[in-house]
């Protein structure tokens, strides 16, 4: 059997799962990829594999077709399946897995220490030290400030631990609950812009949310919003949120991930004093990346076992 490999996760530790998935009777496939496969590459390796250990690739309605009637199992490392088209594949009798739940506390932890060092200019003050500064700016801080999170599943849960520790009130904004394991109030999308002095996106990206946050939602949010975004890039509509920057409606945002990645080196939001950025990388605790990289291979397994 034949498996493609085109996580980053695991082409980042590559002799380590080739030597794994050999003792296990399957043969790895390792394409060359750039964070991930677009739909042109996925259809070059069409009817080749029998398994598929995918990361945020396009897999379409078009590609699981050309896969078929070879492909068994897409296992999705990690927890976001929306780069895949889930209707075709049920539709066509490919099951899809993941890791639900294995980020919380990686995405959380990191959820709030972006806030922090966006809200305090923690990075900007690091690089002025190292220049020879010695600044001594004002901040607003968090405590007793309202935080919304939007999405409130696992990982919106975690941040909401989290922001409750540092004294802050939580709101929550999710179409697809009517309660909240940990009595988190619920808010519709028009109050939590209203409410909240920060916002964070835990949610999926979906057709109907790309950019949830648009010109319309930051004029209706409060002025000095905080925003941080450890979901998908396409949630936020990135002119809109520099404009509001610039107009200093937003005072701050932490965002761990772009519609564009890597991000271009020339992209505005990196000239913005008040942005702190990261590479896509809040699940990065060792802990965590280990359970998904178990529970990835054990979805693949499980399907292909005979």
């Amino acid at each position: 059997m034949k498996v493609l490999v085109s996580n980053i996760m695991m082409l980042n530790e590559r002799d380590h799962f080739d030597a794994l998935l050999r003792t296990r009777g399957v043969e790895p496939v390792w394409p060359v990829v750039n964070q991930f496969m677009d739909e042109a590459q996925c259809l070059s390796h069409a009817g080749t594999v029998d398994g598929w250990l995918a990361g945020d690739d396009r897999i379409t309605r078009a590609v699981i077709e050309a896969f078929l009637p070879r492909l068994k199992v897409i296992s999705k490392w990690g927890t976001g399946v929306d780069s895949i088209d889930l209707v075709a594949a049920r539709d066509l009798g490919v099951p899809v897995c993941n890791s639900p739940g294995a980020f919380r506390d990686a995405v959380g932890e990191y959820a709030i220490g972006l806030l922090l060092a966006a809200s305090r200019r923690i990075a900007l003050n690091d690089r002025r030290v190292r220049a020879g500064l010695w600044p001594k700016g004002r901040y607003l801080g968090l405590t007793g400030r309202t935080m919304g999170v939007i999405g409130y599943g696992a990982i919106g849960q975690g941040v909401g631990q989290r922001a409750r520790g540092l004294g802050m009130t939580v709101i929550a904004h999710d179409p697809y609950q009517t309660a909240t394991p940990d009595g988190t109030e619920l808010v519709d999308f028009p109050a939590l812009l209203a409410r909240a002095d920060v916002i964070c996106l835990c949610c999926n990206l979906t057709a109907q949310n790309y950019h949830l946050l648009d010109a319309a939602a930051f004029a209706s949010m409060r002025d000095d919003v905080m925003v941080v975004n450890v979901a998908r890039g396409g949630l936020i509509d990135e002119a809109a949120l520099l404009a509001a920057l610039r107009a200093g409606k937003v005072s701050a945002a932490a965002l761990d991930v772009f519609e564009t990645e890597p991000v271009p080196t020339d992209h505005p939001l990196l000239a913005e004093e008040a942005v702190v950025v990261s590479s896509h990388n809040a699940n990065s605790t060792v802990q965590a990346i280990e359970a998904v990289h178990a529970n990835t291979l054990e979805n693949l397994f499980r399907h292909l076992a005979p």
